[in-house]
C-alpha cells in the first residue's frame, strides 16, 4: 500500500509518476532563450503602461466627466487624450491631433487673408 502523502514514489499498481515542477506552456518545456525572451517581452509590456494616482479637484473631475461623455471613451483614454491635446497646443500643433491639416494652397490663402 502506498502512503497517500508520498508523491514521489512510483505507484506500482497502474499509476503514472508525476513530473515535479510546473507544467510547460505548450507541448514542451521552453528553452532558456525562450523563457528569457518571454520575460523581456512581459517586462517591456509592463513598462509601457505606467500607473499614476492623482487627486482631482471637483472642477477637474467635472471636466473629465464631460470629456468622457463627449468622446465616449474610458477615463484612461480621456486623460491620455487631454494630456496629448494640452502638450500639442503648447507646441502649436493642435490641428494635427484632430486631422485638420490644411492643404498647401489653403495655407497660402489663409496667410493672404491675414495680411489683407
Amino acid at each position: 500500500m502506498k502512503d497517500p502523502c508520498d508523491h514521489y514514489t512510483f505507484d506500482l499498481i497502474g499509476g503514472v509518476q508525476k513530473k515535479p515542477g510546473r507544467k510547460p506552456l505548450g507541448e514542451r518545456a521552453m528553452t532558456v532563450a525562450e523563457r528569457k525572451r518571454r520575460s523581456r517581452e512581459l517586462r517591456r509590456n509592463r513598462l509601457q503602461e505606467l500607473s499614476v494616482t492623482v487627486e482631482l479637484s471637483r472642477e477637474a473631475q467635472k471636466s473629465l466627466d464631460k470629456m468622457i461623455e463627449w468622446w465616449g471613451v474610458s477615463k484612461k483614454e480621456a486623460i491620455n487624450r487631454a494630456l496629448l491635446i494640452a502638450c500639442q497646443s503648447q507646441m502649436g500643433r493642435t490641428a494635427s491631433l484632430f486631422g485638420f491639416e490644411l492643404p498647401p494652397e489653403g495655407k497660402a490663402a489663409a496667410r493672404k487673408n491675414k495680411d489683407a
